[in-house]
C-alpha cells in the first residue's frame, strides 16, 4: 500500500518500468493521486519489513525461473504475476523485504551453508513478503498508468509460490547423481561464491532440502483444485494451515485453503472495529498519549506475518509464572509502525482529468431535459439512499462506527459466498504441541487450555498472544512511541543483490454453518465507500468484474469473465474483462465454489437502467 506512486518527481520511472514489464510502450504517470503519504513513507511502506522469511535472500537473487536459465528475480517474470517494480528511491519490488532476525531458536528458517561457523557468526537475511504486495493496485487508461495505494492489487499470489516451489525443487533435482547439473552449478556458484568446496554445496543441498520439506507440508495442507486467479487469496486458510504446522501434529482430514476472497482496500482500516470480510479480527486501541495503540491491530498483524511465510516456535509454559512465550519472527515495532502509517493512508479521489466527470453521460428525464453531470450525481444519491445506505452508512453519520456486520442470517438469499466465513469458524485441526498450553498463554488470565483437537481460530488465538508474549520488550517500545509520537516508518534493513457432491465433508461444513447462521462470527461486513471506484475487482470474492456489473441482479452479472489485464474501464468501473486485453491471462469462474456471485441484491434488481447508471456515477464520487 504505499500511497504516493504519483507523488514525486522521480515517479514517472515506475510507470516507464511499468508499461516496459508488460509488453507496450512507456506509459506517463497520470495526475497525482493525494492519499496523504510522502515519498518517503511510501517507499518504507513498500518494502518495511514484517517478519515474513520465504527464502534467504542470497537464494531468491541465484535461484532460476521454473524450466529456464533466467532469474526468478526478474523484474519482467515477477510482472507476469503483477507484481509491481521496484519504486523510484527504492531496491526490491513493491511488497517485497528483507528479514533479519537471529535464527538460533528456530526450527524451520534456521539454514546454513557455510562450514565451520555458528549461526551467531553466519547470519543468514531473508527475502519475505508485506502487506504492500497485495494492497498497491496500477491501472492503465489512454496510455498513462495510475497507482492507488492501499488499493486490491491483481498479485497471483498462488501461481507465485508455486512457481518458487518448483524453481527451489528443479534446483535440487539438478544435483541428483546423473542429472544435467547446470541449474545446481549456477545456483551453488552464485550462493557460495568464495566459499563454493564441496563441503560447502553438501551444507546448501541439506539447506536446500529443508526448506523444500517444509514448503511440502505447507502445499500439502494447503492444496485445493481452486485457482485463486488475479488479486485473490485464501489468506484465512494459509494462516490457519501454518498454525497448525507450528503445532507438528499430523492431520489426517486436512483443511484446504479453497475460500479465496479479495485483496480488500486499506484507507479508513483503522476506523474499523471488524477488519477481515468476516470480522474474526477486531481493532482494539488503547488511546493514551499522541497515537493510540491498536493492540487488536498488532495480533491480527502478527498472525498474517506467520500466515505469510513468518515462524513461531511452540512450547508450553513451563508454570504459571513462566512469561517467555512463543520465539518468532514477526517484528513488532515494524508492523505497528505500518500499522500506524495507515492511519494517515486518505481514500483516492476519482480522477476527473483521466477517467472524466463523474455524471458526464447522456441522461434524460421523463420530460427529455438532458441532466446535467451534478444532476445526474444527484439522482444517483438518492437511489443510493434508497437503497445501499442501511448497510453502507458514513461512519460520521453513525457516529465513528465504520463498518455494519450481517450475519447469514441476516442475509438470506443476499449472501454471496459462505465458504471464507464458514471455513473460518468451522475449521478444526490436531493440536500437536499447542494441546494444554493456556488460551491465553497466561494461566492466571483464564480461558482454560487448548484441547488436542480445537478450531484453528482457537490455535491461531493462543498462537499470536503467545508471540506477543515474547515480545514484552518491542511491544513496550511501540507503546512509548506511540504515546509520545515518535514511531518510526517500519523498518527497511538495507538492500542485497539479489464441484462438491451433497454427502462430501465440505458440504456437511457448510450445512453446520448455516445452521448456525446467526452466529456472530458467520457474518461479512458492509463499510462506508469512500475510494470504492479504485478496488476492482467486487464482493468479499471478487466475483463481479465491475460496479456495472455489480448493480445488476446476480442473473445478469457475469458467468465468467477474463481477469489480469490493467485496463481501466471508467464507464463500468473497473478492470477490462476483454479476454484480449493485455495481461488478461486467467478466467474467472463464478459457478465454482468459493468464486460465486449471487446474493447482494438489496433492490438492485428492480432499478430502471436509468437509474443503475446514476446511481454509478454518484459512487464514482465517493
Amino acid at each position: 500500500m504505499g500511497v504516493r506512486g504519483l507523488e514525486t518527481g522521480a515517479a514517472p520511472t515506475i510507470f516507464v518500468i511499468l508499461a516496459l514489464l508488460v509488453g507496450c510502450r512507456p506509459m506517463p504517470p497520470a495526475p497525482p493521486l493525494v492519499q496523504g503519504w510522502s515519498d518517503t513513507e511510501r517507499n518504507a511502506w513498500y518494502n518495511g519489513n514484517q517478519g515474513s522469511r520465504l527464502m534467504p535472500k542470497a537464494w531468491f537473487g541465484a535461484l532460476e525461473q521454473p524450466g529456464a536459465p533466467r532469474p526468478i528475480s526478474d523484474p519482467a517474470y515477477l510482472a507476469t504475476f503483477r507484481i509491481l517494480p521496484a519504486a523510484p528511491g527504492t531496491q526490491l519490488p513493491v511488497g517485497f523485504a528483507v528479514d533479519s532476525s537471529p535464527d538460533a531458536a528456530f526450527v524451520h528458517t534456521n539454514l546454513h551453508w557455510i562450514g565451520g561457523k555458528a549461526a551467531k557468526d553466519d547470519p543468514v537475511d531473508w527475502i519475505g513478503l508485506n502487506c504492500a504486495a497485495c494492497h498497491t493496485a496500477a491501472m492503465t487508461y489512454n496510455g498513462q498508468t495510475v497507482v492507488v495505494q492501499g488499493a486490491p492489487s491483481l498479485f497471483d499470489f498462488q501461481s507465485f509460490i508455486e512457481a518458487v516451489d518448483q524453481a527451489l525443487v528443479q534446483t535440487r533435482d539438478s544435483a541428483a547423481p546423473g542429472a544435467d547439473s547446470q541449474r545446481w552449478n549456477r545456483f551453488a556458484g552464485k550462493v557460495l561464491g568464495v566459499n563454493d568446496i564441496p563441503a560447502n554445496r553438501a551444507l546448501l543441498l541439506a539447506a536446500l532440502n529443508k526448506l523444500i520439506a517444509w514448503e511440502s507440508q505447507t502445499e500439502a495442507l494447503n492444496h485445493t483444485d481452486l485457482r485463486y486467479g488475479y488479486g485473490r487469496v485464501d489468506a484465512v486458510g494459509h494462516i490457519f494451515n501454518r498454525i497448525l504446522l507450528f503445532g507438528g501434529a499430523a492431520q489426517p482430514s486436512p483443511n484446504p485453503a479453497d475460500a479465496p476472497v479479495s485483496f480488500p482496500h486499506l484507507w479508513n482500516t483503522t476506523l474499523e472495529t471488524q477488519v477481515q470480510w468476516d470480522g474474526i479480527a477486531s481493532n482494539a486501541r488503547i488511546r493514551i498519549g499522541a497515537t493510540p495503540t491498536d493492540y487488536g491491530a498488532l495480533g491480527r498483524n502478527a498472525g498474517e506475518v506467520l500466515g505469510v511465510f513468518g515462524e513461531a516456535v511452540v512450547r508450553r509454559p513451563s508454570g504459571p509464572a513462566d512469561l517467555s512465550g512463543f520465539r518468532s519472527s514477526v517484528d513488532v515495532v515494524s508492523l505497528n509502525a505500518m500499522e500506524v502509517l495507515l492511519t494517515r493512508l486518505q481514500p483516492p479521489q476519482w480522477p476527473s482529468a483521466l477517467f472524466g466527470q463523474p455524471g458526464a453521460i447522456a441522461v434524460t428525464d421523463a420530460s427529455g431535459h438532458k441532466l446535467t453531470p451534478g444532476e445526474v450525481v444527484a439522482a444517483g444519491a438518492a437511489v443510493f439512499q434508497d437503497n445501499c445506505r442501511d448497510c453502507h452508512v458514513s461512519h460520521v453519520a453513525q457516529g465513528g462506527h465504520y463498518e455494519t456486520m450481517k450475519t447469514f442470517a441476516d442475509m438470506g438469499a443476499n449472501v454471496t459466498d459462505e465458504w471464507m466465513a464458514c471455513n473460518t469458524w468451522a475449521y478444526t485441526g490436531n493440536s500437536g504441541a499447542l494441546a494444554g498450553v493456556p488460551v491465553n498463554y497466561v494461566a492466571a488470565l483464564g480461558g482454560g487450555t487448548v484441547a488436542a483437537n480445537a478450531p484453528v481460530r482457537v490455535l491461531l488465538e493462543t498462537t499470536v498472544k503467545s508471540v506477543l508474549v515474547a515480545k514484552k520488550p518491542e511491544v513496550a517500545t511501540v507503546v512509548a512511541q506511540n504515546i509520545f509520537g515518535v514511531t518510526p516508518l517500519p523498518t527497511v534493513p538495507r538492500f542485497y543483490a539479489f464441484v462438491a457432491q451433497p454427502t462430501t465433508a465440505k458440504q456437511q461444513r457448510l450445512n453446520l454453518c448455516r445452521a448456525n447462521a446467526t452466529n456472530a462470527l458467520l457474518a461479512y461486513k458492509a463499510r462506508p465507500l469512500e475510494g470504492i471506484w479504485a478496488t476492482a475487482p467486487y464482493l468479499h470474492n471478487g466475483s463481479v468484474p465491475t460496479l456495472y456489473d455489480l448493480l445488476q441482479p446476480p442473473a445478469k452479472r457475469p458467468t465468467t469473465f477474463a481477469l489480469g489485464a490493467r485496463a481501466f474501464d471508467p464507464a463500468k468501473v473497473g478492470y477490462s474483462t476483454d479476454p484480449k486485453a493485455e495481461g488478461a491471462g486467467f478466467t474467472f469462474d463464478t459457478r465454482l465454489d468459493g468464486n460465486s456471485n449471487k446474493g447482494h441484491v438489496y433492490g438492485v434488481d428492480k432499478l430502471t437502467e436509468t437509474q443503475r447508471l446514476e446511481l454509478l456515477e454518484y459512487l464514482k464520487t465517493l
